[in-house]
């Protein structure tokens, strides 16, 4: 029957000989036609069937080449590597050919000897082939055995067969066996035709040799020698037995013995040999030649009386089987009855010997009656049976050569063994001392091939010798038996005692459970030690108890239990007592099933140590279907270090276990463990203190830091001690002096580092250490044990090498599952804590966004802080978003624990400092956090946790949350960027409330800040929109349709996909942006300008970025503005590189940034300096950050009102949810003030310029600024600027304008402002009405009071004056910013200017907005002058409430009068500028006032001087005016501000000039007054002037000389002011 194979392997063959045909001439082809066929006939087809045609084909032919001469007689083989080229194939293996006569013992005896080298058979292609060669050996012809080629064809195309050539059978063999090495393969070769030429010669002499033992047989019967007859014809039966083919006969030797005493010898008959002995030199027994040399009992034994002999060769056969040969010994006696000879055969016994009963076999059988009757037992009975039973399953070999009386012994023995349980040894010496045959019986149970290898070394010991070979019986029985041969020396036999070998080999049978049963009852008692030895008696595999003794595994019986009984790991570290100080080993016990070395290896090797091996061994005990693993490991410590075991084991097995356990991070830090001897704690100090420095930007790789310290030890250790010192509250003695002594001796050990880089690495680590502040690290968890964070509160201002800028502090919180840091501007800080996936540099991502929170928090009470975490073991993606989402809920709670861990708490408005935390700084107990990326409703965790802890913030620790308000729902954040938004547009001249435009947006209807921005006009027309999922397209949206879609979307909270198409403009449509390719309508193409037909949908979202629109609003995450000079990489928001475009590309009018980040301020920048309008994002979004400020200090105001039981917790929150509009119309008229300072610092653009420069310069000389960092102009883009009449772009103003508040709340909290009485008015002021109202008198104690106070004057000022208002008084009058803003506080309440400023504001879409700018502008110039007056005439610090009350009322009465008061030209130049407003929209009443600001400064000097002289303030009034008319005041000061002012100095000049006119004008009023007799007016002018007619007369003169020049110049100005001095003066 074909299989599928047998036809793959013909179809292979038929492509065989294709190239047969196809390579030879037709005839030679014929032949080799055959020859293929025959060669592969009897191949099995799977070793062909992987060869490729080419391969065979070479074999062949390869072969075919090579059986063309041979001699007859002679075998030719040949051993080769084959080599394509020269044999025309390749193969892996070496090749052996041979071709020779076909014979027996052919294969089986080549590939025994071929088995003897190292490798295998791989291949046997043995054909037989019938073969005619010409008398030199060339092959003639050549067919298969059953071939019908007739006789004289040719076969080799090389001659043609002679008529008298005999055809002979062949075999050809052809074998691959594993490949040789060049220099072996002669060896090979010589040794395969030695054995070829012993199969010739056996099978050669196969018929002489049975003949011979025939001619022997009829000789003894004949002829037999003088012994006993039965043992003749028991010797004749055996004979005729091995004739009859069960014996193989290998060679045949005849041996005369010759001589006496020491000169016997056996002589051998060199003519009598046959088959392999025909050689006299082929060796059968070693010494048998000189038989006087022999010891004596071997000379005993050859000439004893015994016909026959049988015995094993000392060599192995080269024919047939590779075994002793079996020797066949027929005594040749002479008439004496002595022994003088033997005819020896040497051969093999056939299969029959062994398989048939020895009672069948002659000799044997005599054997066997011959015991059983010595026994005296009967066949038939018990005991007979049993012996029988013995002596049919002895050795078969052993009955040949054993003697009766040996046989008998041995079997009784065994007999008497019967089913017990124990050792025995029954021992047989070779008659010729050339081996001791050893039968040991061993209960079976215990055996195994440990205990059979410790049998032959004890017994190869005992014998002096070497085992050759070993047999194992294994039956049913109780007993197992091995037999082995103990290979000896003839004459050096020792004497052994046969009783005490056997106990040796009984000991050593004994079972390692035996041993194991005492050691648990010694370790345990009887009881408790029974019982375990039954349930891990047989537990323990072989191998294990081949290598450790039964007292080890009671040991490793207890960490098993522990392990079994915890479901946990069980350690043990430990040195064997043989083993080096470096060396160690490590048991891992694990319940359930081995431990993937993939996952030990690393973390030994992470804790100092290289495994040189490991073997593991699975315990099973008996009450369990589960096996304990034990891993054990050979180790020596990284460097050849010693180490003290006793000291290192519990701290090893701790950081093992804690990595284990994912409680301790698996990196080169814990090596510290072995080479320092640190514990895992104290490592992970060391780790938190790593990583907090490779987030501080240090220029080293973790792995570095790691050598470093495990290279220097001692340093590490004494890093670890100065954080004890310093922190641990049981320290005892002097702190500060133990710090000092541990960092002097680092300093000394850094004297031994040479690495530079090492030393610098030390130094930041001992920096790190003494700048941190406080740490968590002593106190304990709740439920005991330790924290499962480490904190460290740093002075990150004394920290080395920091990346600017410096936070005022922060907190790292590290543990193996969560990194998170806390960065702080101030003690009073706020800012978000947001969730980041940037592992590796999260601090830059928060010290970035800290910083934008710096400049964001300058409308609030707290200054800027930001926090971030990362989680460092997220679940697996298949687990979930919930599983994500859940992690990172409990990181975030770590992170928040790990704050408040170190932050001091207010019991009764106490400071009550956390538990066991040394401080290094003074109390500070404000900590509260806010929601950001990933975090946004996390705000009731950190809440819990707060009230958990009971810090005094409760639930105001984070807004936003249940209790709190809800940013969304009071679209707080989104409406105050679109203050910013209205405003842009409203000074472009266009109301968006009422009039349509277009927007194109990032983010989405269900979001927050977009969402709700998206709502805030009627007439939005959103052409275009994307989130991370979609991308909306609206070509031409109806404004009205499209909000209400929008609005569904937010109310349902759904994305872009769930939008109604059908309210779509045509055209339009929602897209993935997963997809490859989006396909252009023609309307998207015009919208967006585009002129592809196709684009990817990164491509869609470039082209709406830069759409001509008119507004671009950001409400989603991500940065897709840059400069052109920025890369993508320094904008750091990889995942939209491939949206991000360039500021001055876009075609938008408007950015609006309720989101953070949209644009970097670069990218702000080069739009605002195209044209665009723009902010930044904290003055667009501050709105949040604002919001949850006045939450959190109305919950710790009300917070107090609850404590005194005056309102419930549901009252508080009752009153919150009343106040929350109240609260979002506060924090919208911040946005509203800061957004009107930028646009009239905008109006007067290139005149502040250098004021602002100025104020940069002095920001930089105090450290405060870097402009670089921050995007601010450099001097020589100031330069630029100033040339081009350009000033500094509102991004610019924007951070200016953050710095100055933040540099002046940090003064004015410093100072005394907020303690005047006059300023509970700003304290209350803060807060909605409802609560200030209600609870006024907690108001005043609010714990923020001096905060809250010291925040709303900041913004007041800096809003109301501009950016460096506060820094240009300072310069002017050298007061401080204290004195400074009481200044402005008084001239606001005294001019009344609050209810000019919600005039104006009023005015909004009514005017021009330039007509408000310039109106604010006249306004703020009011304020300088009037504040300086107050600075330089007023005792400083100046008590508000009484300069108002002195100065309020007779500055009202000047206004109230002006008119009257003023000259002709007085009130004609107030008419003028009164009348520039009205015509540009302003109302006439408000453009008066306005314009009378302009004169009204001097309502000061008149009430001074009023008060001075106790007069009217309407008679100062008139006089002064007067005067100034008289004398030119009004005329000179207007010619000194109409001088160019080129320099700062310039100005100051012309400054001080016009302050002095009016210092004139004052005091020559003063002097007037005091000499007038009850006049005023022009008529006391006239008279005082008459009686200084000279003076008068000059100074009329000097102005009438500089009226006539037209314009006078600062010398002319400063002529004149001696002049009016000189008047004041005589």
């Amino acid at each position: 029957m074909t299989t599928g194979t047998d036809q793959l392997k013909k179809d292979l063959i038929e492509r065989v000989v294709e190239r047969v045909h196809h390579r030879n001439d037709a005839e030679r082809a014929r032949w080799l036609d055959a020859f293929v066929r025959q060669f592969y006939r009897h191949v099995p087809p799977d070793d062909l069937l992987d060869d490729e045609p080419d391969n065979l084909y070479g074999r062949a032919l390869a072969m075919y080449a090579f059986a063309q001469q041979r001699q007859p007689g002679q075998a030719r083989v040949r051993v080769y590597n084959p080599d394509h080229e020269e044999h025309g194939y390749r193969t892996s293996h070496t090749i052996v050919e041979v071709v020779t006569d076909d014979m027996p013992f052919l294969v089986d005896s080549i590939t025994s000897q071929l088995s003897e080298y190292e490798g295998q058979v791989h291949l046997v292609i043995h054909p037989m082939f019938v073969v005619t060669r010409g008398t030199n050996g060339r092959l003639t012809a050549i067919d298969a055995p059953d071939s019908d080629a007739v006789p004289g064809e040719d076969a080799s195309g090389a001659e043609r067969r002679t008529a008298d050539a005999e055809p002979v059978r062949e075999s050809f063999m052809q074998i691959a066996i594993s490949e040789q090495a060049p220099e072996r393969l002669p060896e090979v070769r010589r040794r395969l035709e030695g054995v070829l030429a012993d199969v010739r010669a056996a099978v050669r002499d196969w018929r002489p040799m049975r003949d011979k033992m025939g001619a022997l047989i009829d000789e003894l019967r004949t002829a037999p020698p003088d012994l006993n007859q039965g043992e003749i014809d028991e010797t004749l039966a055996f004979l005729e037995w091995a004739n009859a083919d069960n014996y193989t006969f290998l060679g045949y030797r005849r041996y005369t013995f010759e001589g006496e005493g020491d000169d016997a010898i056996a002589h051998i008959d060199p003519d009598a040999g046959l088959g392999v002995l025909r050689d006299p030199d082929y060796r059968i027994f070693e010494g048998l030649r000189n038989l006087g040399r022999l010891p004596a009992d071997v000379r005993t034994f050859l000439h004893q009386h015994e016909l026959l002999r049988i015995t094993k060769a000392n060599h192995r056969a080269t024919v047939h089987r590779p075994v002793h040969m079996d020797t066949i010994a027929v005594k040749i006696f002479n008439d004496k009855r002595q022994v003088v000879g033997e005819h020896l055969f040497t051969g093999l016994f056939t299969s029959a010997a062994y398989s048939r009963s020895p009672t069948e076999i002659p000799l044997l059988r005599r054997k066997v009656d011959q015991v059983l009757a010595w026994s005296g037992f009967r066949r038939d009975s018990h005991n007979g049976k049993a012996l029988l039973n013995i002596l049919e399953n002895y050795p078969r070999d052993e009955l040949f050569q054993i003697s009766d009386e040996d046989l008998y012994s041995i079997a009784m023995g065994i007999l008497h063994l019967q089913e017990r349980q124990r050792v025995a040894l029954f021992m047989r010496r070779d008659a010729f001392e050339r081996f001791v045959s050893c039968m040991v019986y061993v209960p079976r149970d215990h055996f195994s091939t440990t205990l059979r290898l410790r049998f032959q070394d004890i017994l190869a010991k005992a014998f002096n010798g070497e085992v050759s070979a070993f047999y194992t019986n294994l039956t049913e029985a109780v007993l197992a038996r091995v037999h082995i041969i103990v290979r000896t020396t003839p004459g050096e036999i020792p004497q052994v005692d046969k009783q005490a070998l056997e106990r040796r080999l009984a000991d050593a049978a004994r079972s390692w459970r035996d041993h194991l049963r005492d050691a648990l009852v010694d370790d345990r008692g009887e009881q408790a030690g029974l019982a375990a030895t039954r349930r891990f008696g047989d537990a323990f595999p072989a191998s294990y108890q081949e290598t450790f003794t039964p007292h080890t595994a009671v040991f490793d019986i207890a960490r098993t239990e522990r392990a079994i009984a915890d479901g946990d790991l069980a350690l043990n570290l430990y040195r064997p007592i043989e083993a080096d100080e470096d060396e160690v080993r490590f048991k891992i016990y694990h319940y359930g099933g081995p431990i993937p070395l993939s996952r030990i290896l690393p973390v030994l090797e992470n804790m100092g140590v290289q495994v040189i091996s490991e073997h593991p061994y699975a315990v099973q005990p008996a009450d369990l279907d589960k096996s304990v693993y034990i891993h054990d490991f050979g180790m020596r410590v990284a460097g050849g270090h010693a180490s003290d075991l006793s000291a290192l084991k519990a701290k090893f097995h701790d950081v093992f276990d804690r990595v284990w356990h994912d409680r301790m991070e698996n990196d080169g830090f814990n090596r510290l463990v072995l080479l320092a001897g640190l514990d895992s704690r104290d490592i992970i100090v060391l780790r938190a203190y790593c990583k907090y420095l490779r987030q501080a930007a240090i220029p080293f790789s973790q792995s570095y830091m790691e050598d470093t310290l495990a290279g220097n030890p001692g340093i590490a250790a004494q890093l670890v001690q100065l954080f004890h010192r310093r922190f641990d509250p049981a320290f005892q003695g002097d702190r500060d002096t133990a710090c000092g002594e541990t960092v002097a001796a680092v300093h000394a050990a850094l004297e031994e580092v040479e690495s530079l880089d090492q030393d610098r690495i030390v130094r930041r680590f001992l920096n790190a250490i003494e700048a941190t502040q406080r740490t968590n690290f002593f106190q304990s968890a709740d439920e005991g044990g330790e924290k499962p964070t480490l904190s460290l509160k740093i002075a990150s201002r004394e920290v080395d090498e920091l990346p600017l800028p410096r936070p005022f502090r922060e907190i790292f919180v590290y543990s193996p599952r969560v990194e998170a840091v806390h960065l702080r501007f101030g003690l009073v800080a706020r800012g978000g804590l947001r969730w980041s996936d940037r592992r590796e540099d999260f601090r830059t991502e928060i010290l970035s966004l800290a910083k934008a929170q710096q400049v964001k928090n300058a409308v609030i009470v707290p200054v800027g802080s930001k926090g971030g975490f990362v989680c460092k073991r997220p679940p697996a993606a298949s687990a979930g978003k919930q599983a994500m989402w859940d992690e990172g809920i409990a990181c975030y709670k770590l992170f928040i624990r790990g704050m408040l861990d170190v932050t001091d708490n207010l019991v009764q408005d106490a400071v009550d400092p956390p538990t066991n935390v040394v401080r290094w700084d003074a109390d500070d107990p404000y900590l509260v956090v806010a929601a950001d990326k990933g975090t946004a409703t996390f705000s009731d965790y950190a809440n819990e946790v707060s009230q958990a802890y009971g810090f005094w913030m409760d639930d105001a620790f984070a807004s936003g949350g249940s209790a709190g308000y809800d940013h969304k729902e009071l679209a707080i954040t989104a409406r105050g960027a679109w203050e910013s938004v209205k405003r842009h547009f409203r000074e472009r001249g266009k109301d968006i409330q009422n009039e349509d435009f277009t927007v194109v947006g990032c983010g989405d209807m269900a979001g927050d800040v977009f969402g709700n921005g998206m709502l805030l006009s009627k007439h939005i027309r959103l052409v275009g929109a994307f989130n991370h999922i979609h991308i909306f397209v609206d070509p031409n949206p109806d404004a009205a349709a499209s909000w209400q879609e929008r609005k569904r979307l937010f109310d349902e909270v759904k994305g872009w996909d769930q939008y109604d198409t059908s309210k779509i403009s045509k055209g339009g449509g929602v897209f993935e942006r997963r997809a490859k390719s989006i396909t252009l309508t023609p309307e998207i193409k015009k919208a967006f300008n585009i002129k592809a037909d196709q684009c990817t949908p990164n491509e869609l979202i470039r082209a709406m970025l830069l759409a001509k629109v008119e507004l671009l609003w950001f409400g989603g995450i991500g940065t897709y503005i840059k400069a052109s000079h920025e890369t993508n990489a320094e904008v750091g928001d990889r995942a939209n590189d491939p949206l991000r475009v360039n500021g001055e590309d876009l075609n938008a009018t408007v950015i609006g940034e309720g989101a953070n980040l949209g644009a970097t301020q670069h990218g702000r920048i080069e739009f605002s300096l195209e044209g665009g309008r723009c902010n930044a994002d904290f003055i667009d979004n501050s709105g949040g950050a604002d919001c949850s400020d006045h939450e959190v200090n109305l919950k710790i105001l009300l917070g107090a009102v609850e404590q005194a039981g005056e309102m419930t917790r549901k009252q508080r929150n009752q009153l919150l949810e009343r106040m929350s509009e109240d609260v979002a119309q506060l924090v919208l008229r911040t946005n509203y003030l800061q957004t009107q300072a930028l646009s009239v610092t905008e109006q007067l653009g290139v005149h502040l310029l250098n004021r602002n420069a100025r104020f940069m310069h002095a920001l930089e000389r105090s450290g405060k600024l870097n402009r670089s960092l921050e995007a601010l102009p450099d001097d020589e883009t100031i330069l630029e600027r100033r040339k081009a009449g350009i000033g500094l772009m509102r991004p610019e103003m924007a951070v200016l304008m953050a710095y100055a508040k933040n540099v002046l709340y940090a003064e004015l909290l410093a100072s005394g402002l907020p303690d005047d009485p006059f300023m509970r008015g700003e304290l209350h002021a803060y807060f909605p009405k409802a609560a200030r109202s209600t609870y006024p008198a907690y108001v005043d104690s609010h714990r923020l009071w001096r905060e809250i106070i010291a925040t709303s004057m900041t913004n007041e000022v800096i809003n109301r004056c501009g950016l460096a208002f506060v820094h240009e008084m300072r310069e002017r009058t050298g007061n401080s910013p204290d004195a400074i803003c009481r200044a402005y506080t008084v001239v606001r309440e005294v001019f009344g200017l609050q209810a000019l400023w919600d005039e104006i504001e009023s005015l909004d879409t009514k005017v021009p907005a330039a007509t408000q700018a310039a109106m604010m502008v006249e306004i703020g110039r009011t304020i300088e002058r009037t504040a300086t007056w107050f600075l330089r005439t007023r005792e400083q610090p100046m008590a508000v409430q009484d300069a108002v009350d002195t100065y309020a009322d007779g500055v009202g009465t000047v206004a109230g009068n002006l008119d009257a008061l003023l000259t002709k030209d007085g009130r004609k130049h107030v008419d003028e500028k009164a009348r520039e407003f009205t015509q540009k929209g302003a109302p006439k009443e408000l453009a008066r006032r306005v314009a009378a600001l302009g004169i009204l400064p001097t309502a000061l000097d008149i009430v001074q001087t009023a008060h001075e002289l106790d007069l009217p303030v309407q008679e100062v009034g008139t006089t002064y005016f007067a005067v100034g008319h008289r004398f030119g005041f009004d005329w000179l000061r207007t010619a000194a501000n109409q001088l160019p002012t080129d320099n700062t100095w310039d100005k100051l000049a012309i400054t001080a000039i016009v302050d002095d006119f009016y210092s004139h004008q004052t005091a020559l009023t003063h002097n007037v007054l005091t000499k007038a007799d009850g006049a005023g007016g022009a008529q006391a002018v006239d008279a005082w002037a008459r009686t200084r007619e000279h003076t008068v007369n000059r100074t009329h003169e000097l102005l009438q000389e500089m009226q006539s020049t037209g314009t006078p110049d600062l010398a002319m100005l400063a002529v004149a002011n001696r002049q009016m001095k000189s008047m004041v003066q005589g």
